[in-house]
């Protein structure tokens, strides 16, 4: 083998491990951004919340998951027009809501018995909302609470609804 067939498999190896390890640290370094808010579990579901610095230093987000344990439905919406997956904020007198929250899409609907369509979470729902900073010096304004309300469906019926607050605080500004 000659050098140079040697120098060019070092470099690409080295550029290999460079494009494994760079995205892992990104991934890390993205995850220490978020802090966990609040978490909960029980048989029928998983909830987690986080919240993270926005692109201003006034801007911070909250992103509520929410995850139906086997065998069980987020109900996202019905033909009966209600919303029964909600998340209610009551940002502190120092945080204002930033436009309006961002829900990911059901990734099954259907039709029951009775024939109402519904539109369900069998995997992860994810709620996203983004708050902001307002020019205020009480701290205690910077913390606030959201309530999240849901219903659990398994085959074709429901428990619920169910209601869950998170109290959170706006994250520290760097």
């Amino acid at each position: 083998m000659n050098q140079s067939h040697c120098k060019t498999r070092l470099a690409a190896t080295l550029f290999s491990l460079f494009a494994v390890i760079l995205p892992a640290e990104l991934l890390v370094a993205a995850a220490v951004q978020a802090e966990k808010i609040y978490s909960f579990d029980d048989q029928y579901i998983q909830i987690e919340a986080r919240t993270a610095s926005g692109e201003s230093k006034s801007a911070f987000g909250m992103e509520v998951s929410l995850s139906p344990k086997p065998g069980w439905k987020l109900l996202a919406s019905n033909s009966s027009s209600i919303r029964p997956l909600q998340l209610k904020f009551k940002p502190g007198k120092c945080l204002q809501l930033k436009g309006a929250g961002q829900q990911s899409a059901p990734d099954w609907s259907g039709t029951d018995d009775s024939g109402a369509f519904s539109e369900y979470y069998t995997k992860t729902a994810v709620i996203k909302q983004e708050l902001v900073r307002l020019k205020c010096t009480d701290k205690k304004g910077l913390a606030g609470s959201a309530a999240i309300s849901y219903l659990l469906c398994q085959d074709n019926r429901c428990v619920g609804p169910f209601s869950r607050e998170i109290k959170y605080t706006a994250p520290a500004l760097k």
